[in-house]
C-alpha cells in the first residue's frame, strides 16, 4: 500500500511539474515572439528603408462653397508605414462657430507617394476618406487628391489638397 502512495505522489508531482513547465515555456515563447514583432522587425525595416521621411505636423487651409477648413495632419512614420491623427476645424460661411472632426490615419509611402486612409475617431458619426499625396519640391509640401463621404450631400466627393510642413 505504501508503494502505491509513493507512486501516486511521484505521478502527481510529474503532472504538476509538466503543467508548470508547459505554461512557463508558452509564456517565454510568447515574450520572444512579441520582442521580434515589436522591436526587431521595425528596427530592421527602418534600417532598410531609404525613402523620404514625412513624419511631423502638416497643415492646410481649404475654401469650399459653404465652409472654410483648417486642418492639421500629425504623421508618424516607421519605414514605409504611416499612422497619425488628422484634425479638421470646419467653419461654415457667415458663422463664428466651428466644428472639429478628428480622424485616425493609416497608410503607406513608396518613393515619394503616400496613400492614406482616414476614419473618424467618433464612432457615432460616419467619416471615411482616402488621400493620394506626393512629396514635392524639397519635401516641405504634400500635394494630391482626397476623397471622402460627404454626410451633408450624401455623396462621395473629391478635391485637391496641399499640406505644408508646419515649422
Amino acid at each position: 500500500m505504501k508503494e502505491l502512495i509513493i507512486q501516486f505522489d511521484s505521478l502527481t508531482n510529474n503532472i504538476i511539474i509538466g503543467i508548470f513547465t508547459g505554461i512557463l515555456t508558452t509564456a517565454l515563447l510568447y515574450l520572444i515572439s512579441r520582442m521580434f514583432a515589436d522591436w526587431l522587425i521595425p528596427w530592421l525595416r527602418n534600417i532598410k528603408y531609404t525613402g523620404i521621411d514625412v513624419s511631423g505636423v502638416w497643415e492646410t487651409k481649404q475654401d469650399f462653397d459653404n465652409s472654410k477648413e483648417y486642418s492639421l495632419l500629425n504623421l508618424k512614420q516607421e519605414a514605409d508605414k504611416l499612422s497619425g491623427l488628422w484634425t479638421i476645424s470646419i467653419t461654415e460661411n457667415g458663422s463664428d462657430q466651428n466644428e472639429i472632426k478628428t480622424f485616425n490615419v493609416s497608410g503607406t509611402i513608396e518613393d515619394r507617394f503616400a496613400l492614406l486612409i482616414s476614419k473618424n475617431t467618433d464612432r457615432r458619426q460616419i467619416g471615411i476618406g482616402t488621400m493620394l499625396i506626393e512629396a514635392v519640391g524639397n519635401g516641405f509640401e504634400l500635394k494630391g487628391c482626397e476623397t471622402w463621404y460627404s454626410v451633408d450631400n450624401k455623396t462621395i466627393k473629391s478635391d485637391t489638397i496641399c499640406f505644408k510642413r508646419k515649422k
